[in-house]
């Protein structure tokens, strides 16, 4: 039997078949709009966090830093209270390197898991980057630390903060990563890649253990291993939608 007429007097069938051959087009420019969306707020933010970096570290090695630096260790000293002491402490060994890469291990373990092996590996690389350059960074600068609250110095350098480097490369990129699987949402993605980074930075601060621009160093750093690890898995994403594609039979003519 013919196939019945559509208005614009082409078969139904015919139509039908044009149809779903435009759709995966449809798709395809829908998928590289959106990765190229993607991709371009990565690079731009990873290549903010290493100027950022760059500036700081330049003033640092300068020496032109201590003004700054000064100033806020004047008023943070002048601002501290017992309540405060016990909040920060808390806060800077719960959220060391070693606990928050734990964190990351045991995030990437649910996505190894779920069998995205890939993903996986991005987010293991942050705590790995973050504390390898740390630890690095700190040995060429070695810039003494502060007297530290009660006079307790931790031994090793000061630039860049390890606990603003890891915060900040660790939470960052497990909140896009559990954004962009859904398995959160984006305000409470933003809200943890936000809040928690600066609370364990501004404890070191507060503490007296670290300058304020190893502070900021560190939270570049972070920020700039984060933008790498998701740029990573939006690569990863691209390959897995490919694959996916190419096993997708076409529309018989």
């Amino acid at each position: 039997m013919a196939d019945s007429a559509s208005p614009s007097g082409q078969p139904s069938g015919d139509a039908d078949r044009v149809s779903s051959r435009a759709e995966p087009a449809t798709g395809w420019r829908a998928f590289v709009a959106k990765y190229t969306r993607d991709w371009f707020a990565v690079v731009a933010i990873g290549t903010l966090a290493l100027l950022a970096f760059a500036k700081v570290g330049e003033d640092v090695f300068e020496h032109e830093s201590g003004t700054f630096d000064g100033a806020v260790q004047t008023w943070v000293l002048a601002h501290e209270y017992p309540v405060l002491d016990t909040f920060f402490l808390w806060v800077t060994r719960l959220c060391s390197p070693g606990p928050l890469s734990a964190l990351a291990i045991a995030g990437a373990a649910f996505l190894w898991y779920r069998g995205d092996r890939r993903d996986a590996a991005g987010v293991l690389l942050a705590p790995t980057v973050a504390v390898t350059l740390f630890v690095l960074v700190k040995q060429i600068y070695a810039r003494p630390r502060p007297d530290g609250l009660g006079g307790a110095v931790p031994s090793s350098y000061s630039f860049p903060s390890g606990h603003a480097t890891a915060s900040a490369a660790i939470c960052c990129t497990l909140a896009y990563v559990y954004w962009r699987e859904g398995f959160v949402s984006g305000r409470v993605a933003l809200l943890f890649a936000i809040i928690l980074p600066l609370v364990v930075g501004s404890s070191r601060v507060y503490l007296n253990v670290h300058w304020a621009t190893d502070v900021l160093g560190g939270w570049s750093a972070g920020l700039l291993i984060a933008a790498l690890s998701a740029f990573l898995y939006d690569r990863n994403q691209r390959r897995r939608a490919a694959m996916v594609r190419s096993t997708v039979p076409l529309a018989a003519p």
